[in-house]
């Protein structure tokens, strides 16, 4: 089996034993693995945060369990997104809890958070605000009604066009936020009950902008995390066409060199903040499923290292590259758990 580099180790050789044993310790590691990721994402130059203004286009409610409105706001200057946003009635409210809710590579982008789209499960937004939460969808930022005409969905080229230095991960996390800062200007939300949640892209979206964004309470990862070392299928994640998340890795892949970085301590950087991930071990997307119960057992050990065990865990099933209904359970109850009852 392919070995994973060990998050509470010093060292990034695969081989090194783990040796951090305090809060104290992992928050020098920590400090590190920041710094490596941030160099990856790259620079976007001097954006300036917009106001989280929020423009109401539609009023599309039909269900009694929330609110539907479609909404716009601005991500950048002149770049705005549109997005759906499910406020349930107060009396069904969980406390003001609110989810940032993430699509996966579908033509339908945020619209599969309503249900549309071939494949079922992927609706997280609807899921949730009928238990109760509020919920924002936006699109992608090359998807949906972002997608620049004449590109196939979820071709970063515009996106590289307009940032050459920046990433598509670095947009992904800062998009995130700006959606953050959309949710904390809702009156019916409380600022301190944010949680965000996706799948396959959404899913590593999820603890993307989590690691980055400490307003991020609860995240939930479906079918999005892996590790890169030996596995055959890592230029995907650094394409020269179509969606590139990390062009920087690019020559490190294909050299065999080693990485600033791995993706499960990416996902790290959202300890001690509660983590879910869920994990089909049939997905054949990532190429590498063997080394995820290694991934969740050092997770774990770093939870236990902050005092936190109960806020990670990782549901694998039997499945590919899916959203089981067990899964939607688990992620509704996980949300309930930590932004609700904590």
């Amino acid at each position: 089996m392919p070995k994973v580099r060990h998050l509470l180790a010093r060292s990034t050789d695969p081989e090194a034993l783990p040796e951090i044993a305090t809060p104290e310790e992992w928050a020098a590691k920590r400090t590190e693995i920041e710094q490596q990721v941030l160099a990856v994402l790259g620079d976007p130059g001097e954006i300036p945060i917009p106001e989280p203004v929020i423009r109401v286009y539609a009023d599309n409610t039909t269900s009694p369990s929330y609110r539907h409105l479609v909404i716009g706001y601005d991500v950048e200057p002149d770049e705005e997104v549109r997005a759906h946003l499910l406020i349930p009635p107060p009396e069904r409210r969980q406390k003001g809890a609110a989810v940032l809710c993430l699509h996966g590579t579908s033509v339908e982008a945020k619209d599969t958070q309503l249900g549309l789209g071939g494949k079922p499960g992927r609706d997280y937004g609807r899921l949730l605000a009928t238990a109760g939460f509020i919920t924002l969808s936006p699109d992608h930022v090359c998807a949906g009604e972002r997608l620049v005409t004449g590109y196939k969905p979820y071709d970063t080229k515009p996106f590289y066009d307009r940032h050459p230095a920046w990433s598509a991960v670095g947009k992904a996390v800062w998009d995130g936020q700006r959606a953050i800062d959309i949710l904390c200007a809702i009156p019916e939300v409380d600022a301190a009950r944010i949680g965000a949640v996706g799948h396959s892209l959404g899913g590593h979206g999820s603890f993307f902008v989590a690691a980055f964004d400490t307003r991020v309470q609860a995240a939930v990862s479906s079918c999005g995390l892996t590790t890169w070392v030996d596995n055959p299928k890592r230029l995907n994640w650094a394409r020269e066409g179509w969606y590139s998340y990390f062009p920087k890795l690019r020559a490190p892949f294909l050299q065999n060199a080693a990485l600033p970085f791995e993706l499960h301590e990416f996902a790290a950087l959202v300890a001690p903040r509660a983590f879910l991930n869920i994990s089909g071990m049939s997905d054949p997307t990532y190429g590498n499923n063997e080394t995820l119960p290694e991934v969740g057992l050092q997770l774990s050990q770093l939870y236990q290292v902050l005092g936190e065990p109960e806020k990670f865990a990782q549901f694998l099933f039997g499945g590919g590259h899916d959203v089981p209904e067990y899964g939607r359970a688990l992620t509704t109850a996980w949300f309930k758990r930590w932004l609700v009852d904590n």
